[in-house]
Formats: C-alpha cells, structure tokens, sequence
C-alpha cells in the first residue's frame, strides 16, 4: 500500500514538473519571444523589394549633380510566387517591354533545386524607367504578380555616361532564397564599391495567404529599413559635367564609337562617353558584341592625328617650320623600293608644310618621319605623355602604344602617318590636343575629384598634377594656327562652328575608323575633344561633324556667342 501511494506521488510530481515546465515555455513563447516569432510569422507570408533598388552612395558630377538616379521612377516589378498563366503573361509582357519572351521566362520561371523542392525567386524589376505607354498596357492588363511600383532605381532614364559608371548586380528582396548581388562589377561602381557600399532600404512589400495569393484589399506597405550594420556609405564626385555629357551622348547618337571632352588646362574629362550603350539592368543582352567596351579608354590606330606629334618633333628639333616647301607627286618611294600613296592620289604638288598638315599631306610626313627616325618619334611621343596610360582616379591597363622597328624604313613611314605600329585612345588623343591648345602645357587626364562621406566632408581627394612644359611656347604658338588652318582651309572644314573659330586634324584611319581631334574656342581654348568613329570612312564626313555639333552646343550651354 505504501509503495502504491509512493508511485501514484511520483507520477503526481512528474505531471505537476512537466506542467510547470510547458507552463513557462508558453510564458516565454508568448512574454518575451513572441515578438520575434510574429514577426518571422508575418515575413513567411510576405513578400518584399527594395524601395530603393541598390542602396548605395551616389555618383556625381563636378558640380554635386547626381549621376545615378535619386528619384522614385514608375518600374514594372514582378512577384513570381503571384505570377498566374505564366505563358500568357510573359508573352504580353515580352511584347509590351520589347523583350524576348526567352528572358522573360527565364527571369519569372521558379526553378527545381536537386532534391526537387521548387525553390520561388525573389521579386524583381523587370523593366525600370517605363514609359507611359508600357506603364498603362500592363495596368490595363491587370497580370497578377505584375505591379507598377515606384521605385528609385540605381540609374537614369538616359544612363549616362554608362560605360564609365559601370553597374551592379540585379535587383531583389534580402528575405527570399536568392540573395542578389550589390557589387560593383565594372567601372566606378567596381573602383570604389567599398565606398559606394554600406546603405539600406525600406521595404516595399505585399502580404500572401498559404496558398501564395495576394491578399485582396490590403495593397503594398512600406516596411522600415533595417539598421545598418555597415559602414556609411560615400560619394564619389568626378570630373565629368552632366550637361556636357549630355552634349557628346546626343551628339554621338547610335554610331559606334567614343568621344572624349577635356579642359585644356587641367586635363580634367568633361565628359566621356562610348557607343553602343549596354543596358546596365543587364536584363537584355546588346546587339553589337562590343556595346560593353568603353571605346574611350581603348587603343586605335590614331591615323593622321598622329601627324600632329611628328610636327612637334620636327618644329622643336629646328628641322622644319610652316613655310618650309615639299612636293608631292601623289605617292612616296620608301627605301627598300616600297612606295605609298597619298590619299591625294594626284598630288598636293609644291606644298608648305603648314598646309601639308592642314590637306594631311601623307608624302610630306613620311619623308619627315624618315628624316627623323623612329627613336626621335618615340621621344617625342614620350614627352607628350601619348605613352603612358594613367587616368588620375580611374585604374586603367597599361598598354604598349608603340610597337615598330626603328631600323625598318617601311615601320616608320606607317608611324609618321598614324597606321600599322602606334595605337592611341580617345583620352590620350584629348590630351595631346590640350597641351597644343593650352599652350604647351603637359596635362594627366582626371576623372575623379574627390571622396566625401554623408554629411558631404571631404574624406579624399585627386588634386591635378602640376603643370609642366612638354611643348615649347612657340612652337605651341606655331602649330595652333596650323591647325586652325586645317580647319578653315584644310581636311577639317565640316568642324568649323558658325560664330566662334575652332582647330583640329583629321584622321582616316584603313582599318579601325575616323578621327576627329580639336580645340576650342581657338582664341581663349577652353575644350579639348577626341572624336573617334568606329569603322567610320572618313575623318572629315564621320568625326569632324560630330566634333562641330558638340562644340556647337557647349558654346550655347556657355552662352559663348
């Protein structure tokens, strides 16, 4: 009996313990971690973006104006979880976006993972910056998953200066499986991530039922945005002036090349800009296989705008000065028995050597180059700075600018005239043209100024070089007129701008494309600028009417007339 009641008290006590114990777990449960789980219970049932799609530093001009978009923009946003009739739906919104339906797909299809759970991606901007045209079809349609948010996406409407900017990865929600990327990949972004890194974002988010439904009549809330536990984000100011790069991308248009805009006497880029763009969503990929080359900063055969270095070779050294007499006869006999032509195929005749380079005379050059000889060409092309690749705030490649053999009579004749054995790029072609325009002046190009931290302090900055003498005065003096002649008279007469006078050479290059690079105004220089058209004919019918219209509109942006 005793040893009866024992057992039946021991199991009393258990009961009462384990009583206890759940007593307190639901006490816990609800007091003190209930908080937390309501929370998480509300986040499996929702379904967020980024109010601001990459929550970054921002870019900036060298006047504190925004490069990268700071404004809400209407985007079209898909929740692939919501998304219904998926063929339907990504057929009519491949057709309204001018997407293929491929892409579409791709980016709305949830996915099997290896043990076959389906895993639902994250939602996503499908289309930022849409028209109104876009905008009312899809909210017509009324597709469920698609929604017209807006939302501040990472770039402009136009992407300026895109090339040079750079991107980062795509647009998603941190709550979901797929976590996207924030790095910079290219350009800036890339450069400077570890600046430009370090924001957070509110959320913009939409409440489901079990069965993955949105909840009718509840809408979107704008969540807060969590504490950073990161560093502050940075700007980064550069060099670049939106309205001048405005300017060159509406003048460049679609054809393929790059256009580079300098101060003559900082050798500060005013603007850069590249052609094809590429889309920095990187939703569709482009057309042209090198619309993600930033052909400002790549190496071409600079064709007779290399001329303009043997003219300072040759006027420095005493051996040739503008009124100096040559004759052409349409084509020049190279030792060795070689002959090449002058694009004159007649012939310039008795020619001074100041109009020898304002017609582009090849005769007259390369009898000059070879009276020189290649190690004084590679001389001069040093002490101008054509050989060094340095951009002061933007890391670029070294390359070798010139590759010919001095000894070669036929090497040298290609140099003297811009061709096979020398290759340049649009910023150190922009920068030749500064240190003739300014007067003789060496210049380092610059195209970041300064790092400030939120509360816009200066935590870093990219002062220019200090000037130094790479062209004498007089000869500078000399070789301006020149090639304000080129203009007026010369190869160069489609770069002339109605009410200021401007200067520049011609370049026709046989196997990469035409050049245009010049200066104005010519009376005070203020711009250096290297047109550069990918497989264009002709320097004078491709380049210098580029180089005339974005002159034309930097002296109206200047009120110069």
């Amino acid at each position: 009996m005793h040893f009866q009641r024992k057992r039946i008290f021991t199991l009393y006590l258990f009961f009462f313990v384990s009583f206890l114990f759940l007593l307190g777990r639901i006490c816990y449960i609800q007091l003190i971690d209930g908080p937390r789980l309501a929370q998480k219970a509300i986040g499996q049932r929702l379904r967020t973006i980024n109010y601001i799609q990459f929550p970054r530093g921002d870019i900036l001009d060298r006047y504190g104006r925004p490069l990268t978009n700071t404004l809400p923009q209407l985007c079209i946003v898909v929740f692939p979880v919501l998304v219904q009739d998926s063929p339907e739906t990504v057929k009519l919104l491949a057709e309204t976006l001018n997407m293929s339906a491929e892409t579409v797909s791709q980016k709305i299809g949830n996915v099997k993972h290896e043990n076959n759970l389906k895993i639902v991606k994250s939602p996503f901007i499908l289309k930022a910056n849409a028209s109104h045209i876009q905008v009312e079809r899809i909210r017509k349609a009324e597709l469920p998953g698609v929604y017209i948010l807006p939302l501040v996406t990472r770039y402009k409407t136009d992407w300026p200066a895109v090339h040079l900017l750079g991107y980062v990865g795509e647009p998603g929600s941190e709550d979901e499986v797929s976590v996207p990327s924030t790095e910079g990949k290219t350009g800036i972004e890339k450069q400077y991530d570890s600046f430009l890194s370090g924001g957070a974002s509110e959320k913009v988010a939409i409440l489901i039922d079990d069965r993955g439904r949105a909840l009718s009549g509840r809408g979107f809330t704008l969540l807060p945005a969590k504490e950073r536990a990161v560093k502050e984000m940075h700007g980064i100011e550069l060099t670049i002036d939106y309205r001048y790069q405005q300017a060159v991308e509406k003048a460049l248009g679609d054809k393929s090349g790059a256009v580079v805009v300098m101060d003559v006497n900082t050798g500060d880029i005013l603007a850069m800009a590249s052609s094809p763009k590429f889309d920095p969503y990187m939703l569709e990929k482009p057309i042209s296989g090198d619309a993600y080359v930033n052909k400002a900063l790549q190496s071409y055969p600079p064709a007779s705008v290399f001329k303009i270095v043997l003219a300072v070779a040759l006027m420095e050294e005493g051996l040739a000065h503008p009124d100096d007499m040559f004759t052409c006869t349409g084509k020049f006999s190279v030792p060795g028995g070689h002959e090449v032509s002058c694009w004159f195929h007649e012939g310039h005749g008795d020619i001074s050597f100041a109009e020898s380079l304002a017609h582009s005379c090849n005769s007259v050059f390369i009898e000059n180059g070879l009276k020189i000889g290649g190690a004084l060409i590679q001389e001069y092309a040093d002490r101008l700075g054509l050989l060094e690749n340095r951009i002061i705030g933007l890391s670029v490649p070294q390359v070798n600018r010139l590759f010919f053999n001095y000894t070669i009579p036929g090497d040298i004749a290609n140099v003297s005239i811009g061709e096979n054995g020398v290759r340049l790029s649009p910023v150190t072609v922009a920068r030749l043209i500064s240190e003739v325009a300014n007067g003789g002046l060496g210049v380092i190009p610059r195209v970041v100024s300064r790092i400030r931290d939120e509360e816009g302090k200066i935590i870093e900055e990219y002062v220019p070089d200090t000037q130094f003498r790479v062209i004498s005065a007089s000869t500078a003096k000399e070789l301006k007129i020149m090639l304000r002649d080129a203009v007026q008279e010369g190869t160069g007469k489609t770069a002339q701008v109605l009410g200021i006078s401007t200067a520049g050479k011609t370049g026709s290059s046989e196997t990469e494309g035409a050049w245009f690079a010049g200066f104005a105004p010519f009376d005070s220089p203020r711009w250096a600028v290297a047109v550069f058209i990918h497989k264009g004919n002709s320097g004078a019918g491709d380049a210098a009417p580029v180089f005339q219209n974005i002159v034309s509109q930097l002296v109206d942006l200047e009120k110069l007339k």
